[in-house]
């Protein structure tokens, strides 16, 4: 039972069975190789031994199927001398090589006479190296493709295709690797570097290089020499301040000049060295322990290849030696040059089965140099499929343009940063102006396991950085700063700040201060040609930090990195404030000199008296006492010189009087003093309000134009900061005028804020200092005679600065922005500034009830003593008339002064009295004088009277 039922099952699985033949196609494959090209000769032998490519044949009609098993049997050459005749002739001494391709060889001026060999025989020419660009090549290419095109559009597309005598070569072209290490160098923005190089070939690829990035670059360049140490090459970098190098040489002995670089401290935190191998990633392990940026790019993913379980790691043992290894090396430990053999075998496989699969393809000719031998019919057709049809392998896309050369691949950016290497960005060749950055999140991660002690330099000046003021001990309210132990000020806390916020993201950072001698913010010296100050000292590698009111600026970011800015400020004045006059007493006089008022007193004399003499002359001004009497005996003139004064003084006075003169000479005077009166009193009221104002002491300066316009007030800046080189490259005229007239007078320069600050105050309105307007805002605080003047200038940040490259901006950058966002900073400066160093608030100068033009008190108190004067001195007047009335009373009537003073004061004080009498002596008869007179009264009044009657009939 059991045996007939294994007997069915048998039966049922052979009707299922299907019989496949496998059909091996093998073709050789030549490889010329040099004697030092050990790894690229077995990686080649290996490759194309390893590879092979199976596929259905499709011209069988056999109903089982039938399998192609494509392979490539390579045929090495190795010739004795690295020259091109006898690399030729190594070719062509070997009569029984059939090759379908040749591949080689490395050194690229010695593959000219093996393509042109392989041109006759129409054999495809291979290469896989760093070649220059041919121009002579370039252009006959072009003329043999243009011909060819032109042939193939007249003709139908099933026209097989024509050979090309042009070489593939699977390594990227010279051209577009200096495109991309141009693109590398935008990417980093270097602007000024240095560049190594050892052959010709390296000075080739420089020259590319910055051809393609710019001609406005400083470079230096030098040569180094293989053979012997190259320690003053490196010291000459040094002593130039040259910390970005491109370093061109062979892979074998780049760590050979990192380590005479190291040698004179060439190779720390601060340095970048770009490394023009692509074969980099073979000693990346050897490069991460040296503390420098170090980048190069690369055709493989270096990521990639790490991997233990890639799919060439079973297979370079056998690349490495002829020996047989025990272990494997890593797949990164092999050149480009060696991983491309495995595309190579590929890429020829696949192209080599597509012709088969339209033609059955023979074998070329045994003697390729052979003369009269026919060119091998397929071998235009092989070519063309190597040049069409792309493929994928170990150097990422394959695909290749008309004339042979490899496009749309990618390179990748490595960088060694904190001892980490990294993949940073990519290359491609269809974009060849771009490196486009994706930095993995792995980085920071690295970075947090580098430690590293920060030495910080800062320059004295409060309140960024000043010397810590201790607290006495019987002083318990006393709070005193915790930031450091030595010193205080907002640069302290910031840098305090900053680091606690990296030591919370995990970076083991410290940090300390150096300070040692006050120096400058840094200058550049063209006589010692070299920077001095803290510029200098971060170039040096003195510091690692520079932390203080240092100012971001153009000519400092080339020779330095900043940090983002942490404050934002701009450049304005600093003045002391007007000191107001108060108006004199008698201000009033102020409109004309003492001069002009002494012409004046004069002249009113001198018009008096004119117009006395003048009135007494004319004889319109003597006039009839009666005017009834026709024929007078005497004629009366009432211009004394009481009343000429009287009148001259209501004129000038702009009162008028109640007599004026009737003859024309004197009226003629009149009207020449009415006249001079207009003008003078005019004048004056006009330049009264201005002189009764409280006046400045000095002309005001309300803007930097205004300072620019005179020059009774002196400015100037520190000496070698900013400020002065704002003034320097500025294009402005008026702020060019004023750079040159400090620079004429080099001692209105200062050498700290704190001297300038002095200067100004003990300058009295005479001296203004340039200065950033975050300083002049601490300023303000604490003295409130300064002000500060006009708006700001420009718009600058102060940064922390840092030796260029330093690979801590980011981490450093990334604390800022964290004290940015949570108003860290801010809560920072109002310490500083509002509550540290004796801050106070300045009381307002202005008086918001005060209105613009108005008089007070003060203007007018000169008016009220000239008043209370003048009242005083008419009672004293009055008093000696009143005097004088009792006197002659008393002389008159011969009573006692006591009697006369008390009825006459009584009479006089009586002021609801109208009328007081006369006094007279009762005991005393009347005098013949007085009879006298009473009759001549009485003689005129009937006169009078009787010239009025008389007058009277006339009239009638």
């Amino acid at each position: 039972m059991w045996l007939l039922w294994i007997f069915y099952l048998i039966h049922q699985s052979a009707s299922q069975l299907i019989v496949i033949e496998t059909s091996v196609i093998s073709y050789q494959i030549g490889g010329i190789f040099e004697k030092h090209a050990l790894t690229q000769r077995l990686a080649f032998n290996e490759s194309m031994r390893h590879n092979h490519l199976r596929a259905s044949d499709s011209s069988s009609d056999d109903p089982d199927k039938k399998i192609n098993d494509w392979r490539l049997e390579p045929v090495i050459l190795r010739p004795k001398r690295s020259d091109s005749y006898s690399v030729w002739r190594n070719l062509c001494s070997n009569k029984m090589m059939q090759p379908i391709a040749i591949f080689g060889p490395q050194t690229p001026i010695f593959d000219g006479a093996i393509r042109d060999q392989c041109a006759k025989a129409n054999i495809p020419h291979l290469q896989a190296t760093w070649q220059p660009m041919d121009p002579y090549l370039e252009e006959e290419i072009e003329n043999t493709d243009d011909e060819d095109d032109d042939d193939v559009e007249e003709e139908s597309s099933d026209e097989s295709p024509v050979y090309k005598n042009i070489t593939i070569n699977f390594y990227p072209t010279a051209e577009d690797i200096s495109y991309a290490y141009a693109a590398l160098l935008k990417y980093y923005r270097w602007e000024n570097f240095a560049v190594l190089y050892e052959d010709d070939f390296g000075l080739l690829r420089i020259q590319k290089i910055l051809a393609e990035y710019t001609d406005q670059t400083p470079v230096t360049v030098r040569r180094l020499d293989p053979n012997i140490d190259n320690f003053k090459i490196f010291k000459e970098l040094k002593r130039y301040k040259e910390f970005r190098i491109i370093l061109d040489c062979h892979i074998d002995r780049v760590l050979k000049y990192l380590n005479e670089a190291q040698g004179v401290n060439m190779v720390n935190h601060y340095q970048h060295y770009i490394l023009t191998t692509m074969d980099a990633g073979m000693i990346a392990k050897d490069l991460t322990p040296f503390h420098s940026n170090i980048t190069w790019l690369s055709i493989t993913d270096f990521d990639k290849l790490e991997d233990a379980q890639h799919f060439l790691a079973t297979r370079v043992g056998r690349w490495t030696t002829d020996k047989v290894q025990l272990d494997s090396p890593p797949v990164t430990n092999l050149e480009i040059e060696a991983l491309v053999m495995n595309d190579i075998a590929n890429h020829v496989l696949k192209a080599l089965q597509k012709v088969g699969e339209v033609e059955d393809i023979t074998k070329p000719d045994e003697d390729l140099c052979k003369k009269d031998a026919d060119p091998w019919p397929f071998g235009a057709l092989l070519q063309a499929e190597i040049l069409k049809n792309p493929s994928v392998g170990v150097t990422g896309n394959i695909q290749f343009d008309k004339y042979g050369r490899r496009y749309n691949y990618t390179l990748y950016v490595n960088e060694i940063h904190v001892s980490t290497r990294q993949t940073i960005g990519t290359w491609n060749s269809t974009d060849k102006a771009t490196i486009i950055e994706n930095r993995p999140s792995t980085e920071i991660k690295s970075a947090q396991q580098t430690s590293k002690h920060f030495i910080i330099i800062s320059r004295k000046a409060k309140p960024y950085f000043s010397d810590k003021i201790k607290c006495p001990e019987d002083n318990k309210t006393c709070v005193e700063e915790d930031a450091d132990e030595n010193y205080e000020g907002f640069s302290v806390d910031l840098v305090k700040h900053i680091f606690d916020i990296l030591r919370k993201h995990k970076f083991n950072y410290t940090y300390s201060f150096l300070h040692e001698q006050d120096k400058d913010y840094g200058k550049y010296d063209p006589e010692k040609k070299k920077w001095n100050g803290l510029i200098g000292d971060l170039l040096d590698k003195k510091a690692d930090l520079a932390v203080c009111d240092l100012t971001i600026t153009e000519e400092r970011k080339k020779v330095v990195d900043f940090s983002v800015p942490f404050m934002t400020l701009g450049i304005s004045i600093l003045y002391t404030k007007e000191r107001k006059v108060p108006p004199g007493w008698f201000s009033f006089l102020n409109p004309y000199t003492f001069d002009v008022w002494m012409y004046i007193a004069t002249a009113y004399c001198v018009v008096s008296i004119v117009l006395f003499v003048c009135s007494r002359i004319s004889p319109a001004d003597w006039e009839n006492p009666q005017p009834c009497d026709k024929d007078p005996e005497e004629l009366e003139n009432i211009w004394n010189f009481k009343n000429c004064t009287w009148l001259t003084m209501g004129s000038i006075m702009t009162q008028g009087c109640d007599i004026l003169p009737k003859a024309i000479g004197s009226r003629w005077v009149c009207a020449m003093w009415w006249f001079f009166a207009v003008i003078i009193c005019q004048t004056y009221i006009a330049q009264l309000s201005a002189s009764m104002t409280s006046a400045l002491e000095y002309e005001p300066i309300d803007s930097v134009e205004d300072l620019a316009k005179q020059t009774k007030v002196l400015y100037g800046a520190i000496h070698g900061g900013s400020t002065l080189d704002f003034f320097k490259s500025s294009k402005y005229k008026a702020y060019r005028r004023l750079y040159d007239n400090m620079m004429a007078n080099p001692v209105v320069l200062v050498k700290s804020n704190d001297e300038g600050e002095k200067r100004v105050l003990n300058g009295k309105s005479k001296y203004a200092l340039f200065m950033e307007s975050s300083t002049i805002e601490y300023k303000l605080k604490r003295n409130c005679e300064l002000k500060k003047v006009g708006g700001e200038l420009d718009s600058k940040d102060y940064g922390i600065a840092m030796p260029a490259n330093s690979p801590f901006r980011t981490h450093i950058n990334q604390a800022i922005l964290e004290l940015k966002e949570h108003t860290t900073l801010d809560q920072i400066k109002s310490k500083w500034w509002d509550e540290k160093y004796g801050a106070q608030e300045c009381e307002g100068t202005t008086d918001e009830s005060d209105v613009e033009g108005d008089l007070e008190m003060e203007n007018l108190i000169g008016a009220f003593i000239i008043l209370v004067i003048g009242l005083v001195l008419s009672l004293v007047i009055t008093a000696a008339e009143f005097m004088n009335e009792v006197r002659n009373i008393v002389v008159r009537e011969q009573v006692s002064h006591k009697e006369v003073f008390i009825k006459e004061l009584k009479a006089s004080l009586n002021f609801f009295q109208l009328q007081k009498p006369v006094l007279r002596n009762p005991s005393r008869a009347p005098s013949i004088a007085s009879t006298d007179s009473t009759e001549k009264h009485n003689l005129k009044r009937a006169a009078n009277i009787e010239n009025f009657i008389e007058f009277e009939k006339e009239v009638m």
